[in-house]
């Protein structure tokens, strides 16, 4: 073996030396002391990693809490004639308006039920649709609370449609009562058809066989825009609807039946 080798295999006396300090530091008493001070900053940094986690969860809690969301269930019944239908085939449109601190989140915000008739019974008997309902709503604001607008047609065979009347109501704020209540919780709402402000104007409806009809039948929604309009009860229709708010006491709403 050469001389260079030899040296290169060798260990260094610094090393030897380095090694010899080391085992003689982890002897001494002063040693355990750190090691119990390090352990307790690893026991800090711990502490606050969990703090910084449950903040995170409050702060998702506070965040998942800034709206309130409203979940409304339920039919469009039946339509009552007292003095019977002009036509022999009903059938009615809806459509769920709201303001624009609401944003739908699920389910159809316009529907259309089938046609229906009492042709069977007597002439003022309920025409039943039975139509289900069903509709999410979040807010951050009760403003503009939604509320369900309805055109109900009527049809003659292969004839065209006719409007017979609209219907409006706001959504139920509360829940609904028991199924031994159930009849209660029946919302009749008037059927209001337009009626023409002239004499020329009925004579053309009457000659034309064409009721008078809202360009926007959303004026009614609003009691500035609908005021002054002439309007006519011609029967009333029945809603079956239940509701489930959530999130809204977090925000501040107290609401009680």
């Amino acid at each position: 073996m050469s001389r260079n080798q030899f040296r290169r295999n060798a260990p260094s006396e610094r090393s030897l030396a380095m090694d010899d300090v080391d085992s003689d530091e982890a002897g001494y008493p002063g040693n355990d002391a750190q090691s119990k001070a390090s352990s307790k900053t690893r026991r800090r940094k711990s502490t606050k990693r969990s703090s910084s986690v449950h903040k995170s969860d409050e702060m998702d809690d506070n965040f998942t809490a800034s709206y309130f969301s409203l979940c409304v269930t339920g039919q469009i019944v039946s339509a009552t004639f007292p003095l019977g239908p002009d036509k022999e085939f009903i059938f009615c449109r809806y459509e769920l308006v709201a303001g624009p601190d609401w944003q739908l989140a699920s389910g159809a915000q316009h529907g259309l039920t089938q046609m229906s008739t009492n042709k069977s019974g007597h002439f003022n008997d309920k025409i039943v649709f039975n139509m289900p309902i069903e509709v999410t709503y979040k807010s951050t604001s009760p403003f503009g609370w939604p509320q369900i607008l309805i055109s109900v047609f009527g049809q003659n065979g292969s004839s065209a449609e006719t409007l017979l009347g609209y219907a409006h109501a706001h959504l139920p704020v509360f829940g609904s009562q028991r199924e031994s209540d159930q009849s209660s919780v029946l919302n009749e709402v008037p059927i209001l058809m337009p009626r023409c402000q002239s004499m020329l104007a009925d004579v053309t409806s009457w000659l034309l066989r064409r009721q008078p009809e809202l360009k926007d039948p959303k004026v009614l929604l609003d009691n500035l825009q609908s005021k002054g309009l002439c309007m006519e009860s011609y029967g009333t229709l029945e809603l079956q609807l239940h509701t489930i708010m959530r999130g809204a006491r977090k925000l501040g709403y107290h609401w009680h039946a």
